[in-house]
C-alpha cells in the first residue's frame, strides 16, 4: 500500500470538536501508561510499492532533492517539469501528488494520483486516490475507488481501512463496522481500525463498545493528549464521571492553555462521587537512604543543580517553600559560612519571602525562616543553605514540590532570593556521582539492559560535566544545570534504585572524550530509524554528531518523497525497533488536529488569524522537518526551532520533527456575486478550508547523538557499553576523571 498517511471521519471529528488519530498498542496497555510489547510487535500493516529505481530523468532528480532542501511547493512544481519528459513513470505522478497535497493543493493531487492510476491499475494506488478524494470531501467518488481498490485485492489492508471510512462519511454505521472488523482481521497492527469501530459504535448508539475502543487506542500513547477529548465524551455520555476527571488532568497535563479542557473540568467537578487522592509519595522516608552520600570535597566534581525548573530550564518562580530533614542539619549563610539556625531531625519548615516596606527607604525583601508554628527563626538577606550535620547518611525532602510528589535530595540545598520580582530558586549542591544515580533510571527504564544502563551513566555523567566546564549554560540561573529535559532528567533520591546503583557504581568516573577534552554527548529518546547530524539541523559541525543508520545493516537516507512516507510507514529495521524494551509509539506514531484546535493555540502565541495551512520549507537529509511556515489570514510565521516545530500540536507537542502530514478539508460556499439590482450573476464556488491536519511521525526527540531504544537493542544483542556509546559517537573514547 502507498504509504498515505491515515485519516479520520471528517463529520465525526467536527461533530465532536476534537480530532482524533490513534495507534493501536501492540499489547495490551493501561489507559494513561505505555506498556512496552512483550515480544516484538507485526511490522506496519502499510504494504508500501517498490522502490523507485535510481531516477535517470535529470528533472525528477532535481524535484526530489528539492523536497529536502527547499520549499516543497518548488518541488511540486519541479515534478511537473518532469512528468512532461517522462510521463509513463508512474512513480513521478505518485510523488508529485504528495508534494502537490503538502504545498496544499489537494485538488490537484487527485488528478495527478489518477494519472498514476491510468498508468499502473494497482488496489493500493486506488486506495490511495480514494483517500486523496475523502480529503477534498468527495465520498461518493472516494467509496467507488475503494470499491474498485478491493476488486482487484479483497485482501488490501489499506483498502479496508479505507472502504470503512468512507462509510462513516456516508452515515452507513453498520456497514463500516462490518468493514473495519475485516480491516482489523487482515491487519492486526493496524492503528486505525480501533478508531474507525470506535466511530462506528458511536453513530450505532453502543456507547459502552465506543468508550471501550477509545480508551485502548488512548492507552497506546501517552503523548496522544488529541484522543482523550473524545474519550471523556464517552464517558460523559456514560456518566462515568471520576473516568472522565482522570483523562482530563492528563489532557492538561499535555496542554495547560486548554480552553476546552479547563471548561469542562469545570463541569466534571461537582459530578466527581470521590476525589482521586493525590498520588502517595515513593522516595526513602524520614530513616534516610539506605546507601550512603558521597562526601563533598576531594577531587570529585559538584555540581550545583535547578531543582523544579521550567521546561526552558530557568528557576520555577515561587514565593515560598517547605521542607524537611531526616537528621540534624543547619541554616547558614552561603557567602559567609556564619551559622543562623540548627534543627533537629523530621522537623517541618517553611521559608518564605518577605517583600520591602514601602514605608521604610531602608527596607529589603528578605528571606524568613519559620518552624511549623510559625515561630521566625532566621532572617537572611539573599540566601540560605542547608547543611546536614552527617552528610552520608542525610537527605533533605521538599515537601510542596511543583510535582505534587514529595522530593529527597542528597547533599546541600540553597535557597536563594532570584530575579524581578523576587522569587526563590532553588539549587541542589551534589557531587557527580550521586547526581548521577538521580539521573541514570530518570532517563532510562530501570528494567533496561545493564549494558544499556551503563552506558547511560557514562553518558549522563559526561553530559552533566560537561555542561558545567565547557557551556555554563545556567550561568545567569545561579546553577551549572537543571533537573529537566532541558539538560537532562534529574529526579534526586527519587530515581534511585538498587539495580541503577549498580551500575553508576561499576562505570564510576568513566566519561567520554574526545582528543582530550570531554565530548558533548547528547542522546534522545528514539531516533525513529537513523539519527541526524548536528550541522544538518543548525546545531554546529561537531565531529562526531554525525547522522547514522540505527542498524547493523544501514538504510540508506530517504532519497525522494514516496522514499520518506515508506519509511515512516514501517517500523524501524535496526536496533531501535519496537521490542520487550521499545514502545511501539516511541518508534512510529499518529497525530490529528482539528483546524480550530490547532488555530487557537498558535494564536496564543503567533497571532497569525485564521489559519490557512502548514507547509514544510526545509528538511533535513533525515527527513526531518527543519523549516515549517505557518500561514495565517493575518501574518506568516516561519518556525526553524525544533522545540517550536514540535510544538505546532493543538496538546502538548509532537514527539520529534520527523514527520509528514496531510490535511483533510471541508467545503464552504461563499455568497455569489450579484449586481447592483440584486440578481445573482455568479453561483457560489466552493472554497476548501482545512478541517483537520494529520501528523505521521517517527521517534522521540531530536535524533542527534546516542539513541536511548538504539542502546537498548545493542545491549540485547550483546554490544558492551563502551562499544554502544563510541558506534553513536564516531571518535570518542572512555576514560576517567580519577578522583
Amino acid at each position: 500500500m502507498l504509504p498515505i498517511t491515515r485519516f479520520y471521519s471528517r463529520r465525526v471529528l467536527y461533530a465532536l470538536c476534537v480530532a482524533v488519530a490513534l495507534r493501536a498498542p501492540f499489547a495490551r496497555a493501561q489507559p494513561g501508561r505505555e506498556n512496552p510489547a512483550q515480544t516484538p510487535p507485526k511490522p506496519s500493516t502499510v504494504t508500501v510499492v517498490s522502490k523507485p529505481a535510481a531516477p535517470s530523468n535529470p528533472l525528477a532528480a532535481k524535484a526530489r532533492s528539492l523536497y529536502f532542501t527547499s520549499d516543497v511547493l518548488k518541488s511540486a512544481e519541479a515534478f511537473e517539469a518532469a512528468v512532461k519528459t517522462s510521463s509513463k513513470d508512474w512513480t513521478l505522478w505518485v510523488e508529485g501528488a504528495l508534494a502537490w497535497a503538502e504545498s496544499g493543493r489537494p485538488e490537484k493531487a487527485v488528478s495527478w494520483y489518477r494519472r498514476a492510476c491510468a498508468l499502473n491499475d494497482q488496489a493500493e494506488l486506488r486506495a490511495s486516490l480514494g483517500w486523496a478524494l475523502l480529503r477534498v470531501g468527495d465520498p461518493a467518488a472516494a467509496d467507488a475507488e475503494f470499491t474498485r481498490a478491493l476488486g482487484i485485492n479483497p485482501d488490501s489492508a489499506w483498502a479496508l481501512l479505507g472502504a470503512g471510512r468512507v462509510k462513516l462519511a456516508l452515515d452507513k454505521p453498520r456497514e463500516a463496522a462490518d468493514i473495519l472488523q475485516a480491516a482489523a482481521r487482515a491487519a492486526p497492527g493496524q492503528s486505525m481500525a480501533p478508531y474507525f469501530l470506535g466511530s462506528a459504535y458511536d453513530k450505532l448508539g453502543d456507547e459502552s463498545a465506543a468508550a471501550e475502543a477509545y480508551k485502548l487506542a488512548v492507552g497506546a500513547d501517552s503523548y496522544f493528549h488529541e484522543g482523550r477529548g473524545i474519550l471523556i465524551r464517552a464517558y460523559l455520555r456514560q456518566r462515568r464521571y471520576n473516568e472522565a476527571w482522570k483523562q482530563l488532568q492528563r489532557l492538561l497535563e499535555g496542554d495547560p492553555g486548554s480552553k476546552l479542557a479547563q471548561a469542562l473540568m469545570a463541569k466534571v467537578r461537582p459530578m466527581i462521587t470521590n476525589t482521586p487522592e493525590p498520588p502517595a509519595p515513593t522516595q526513602p522516608g524520614p530513616t534516610g537512604p539506605a546507601d550512603a552520600t558521597e562526601l563533598l570535597g576531594g577531587r570529585m566534581p559538584v555540581l550545583r543543580v535547578g531543582v523544579s525548573s521550567t521546561a526552558m530550564g530557568k528557576p520555577r518562580p515561587r514565593l515560598s517553600a517547605s521542607f524537611r530533614g531526616n537528621n540534624p542539619w543547619q541554616v547558614l549563610e552561603p557567602k559567609s559560612g556564619r551559622v543562623l539556625f540548627s534543627a533537629g531531625a523530621g522537623e517541618s519548615w517553611t521559608l518564605r519571602i518577605v517583600a520591602a516596606s514601602k514605608k521604610k527607604k531602608k527596607s529589603r525583601t528578605r528571606l524568613e525562616l519559620r518552624s511549623h508554628e510559625g515561630q521566625v527563626v532566621a532572617i537572611a538577606s539573599d540566601a540560605i543553605l542547608i547543611k546536614p550535620l552527617d552528610m552520608a547518611s542525610s537527605l533533605i525532602t521538599i515537601e510542596d514540590d511543583p510535582a505534587q510528589v514529595p522530593r529527597a535530595f542528597r547533599g546541600e540545598l540553597e535557597f536563594a532570593l532570584f530575579g524581578r520580582p523576587r522569587t526563590i530558586r532553588i539549587t541542589n549542591i551534589i557531587g557527580l556521582e550521586d547526581y548521577t544515580h538521580g539521573v541514570v533510571s530518570a532517563e532510562m527504564p530501570v528494567r533496561a539492559p545493564l549494558e544499556a544502563l551503563k552506558a547511560q551513566a557514562v553518558i549522563a555523567r559526561t553530559h552533566a560535566y560537561f555542561i558545567k566546564t565547557m557551556t555554563r549554560r545556567h550561568k545567569k540561573d545561579g546553577y551549572d544545570l537543571c533537573d529537566g529535559q532541558h539538560c537532562q532528567v534529574y529526579g534526586g533520591l527519587h530515581s534511585e534504585t538498587p539495580r541503577t546503583r549498580s551500575v553508576v557504581i561499576d562505570t564510576r568516573d568513566r566519561v567520554a572524550f574526545f582528543k582530550g577534552k570531554p565530548a558533548h554527548v547528547i542522546y534522545s529518546s528514539h531516533c525513529g530509524g537513523m539519527t541526524q547530524s548536528g550541522a544538518d539541523i543548525g546545531w554546529g559541525n561537531v565531529p562526531y554528531w554525525k547522522g547514522m543508520s540505527d542498524s547493523a545493516t544501514p538504510v540508506a537516507l530517504p532519497a525522494s518523497p514516496l522514499e520518506l512516507r515508506m519509511l515512516l510507514s514501517d517500523w524501524p529495521s535496526g536496533y531501535d525497533r519496537p521490542s520487550s524494551q521499545v514502545h511501539p509509539s516511541h518508534a512510529r506514531w499518529t497525530r490529528a488536529v482539528s483546524a480550530k484546535e490547532l488555530s487557537e493555540k498558535l494564536n496564543r502565541k503567533y497571532k497569525i488569524g485564521q489559519l490557512r495551512g502548514l507547509r514544510v520549507v526545509r528538511r533535513s537529509p533525515a527527513g526531518h522537518v527543519t523549516s515549517l511556515l505557518i500561514i495565517g489570514s493575518k501574518r506568516n510565521k516561519k518556525l526553524t526551532d525544533e522545540m517550536a516545530i514540535r510544538g505546532v500540536a493543538a496538546a502538548g507537542s509532537l514527539r520529534s520533527t520527523y514527520f509528514v502530514f496531510d490535511v483533510e478539508y471541508r467545503k464552504e460556499f461563499p455568497p455569489g456575486r450579484t449586481s447592483a439590482k440584486g440578481k445573482k450573476i455568479s453561483a457560489p464556488i466552493p472554497v476548501l478550508v482545512p478541517e483537520t491536519f494529520v501528523f505521521r511521525g517517527g521517534g522521540w526527540g531530536h535524533a542527534v547523538g546516542l539513541c536511548q531504544s538504539g542502546a537498548m537493542g545493542r545491549a540485547e544483542a550483546g554490544i558492551d557499553y563502551a562499544s554502544i556509546v563510541k558506534a553513536y559517537f564516531a571518535g570518542v573514547e572512555i576514560g576517567t576523571l580519577k578522583y
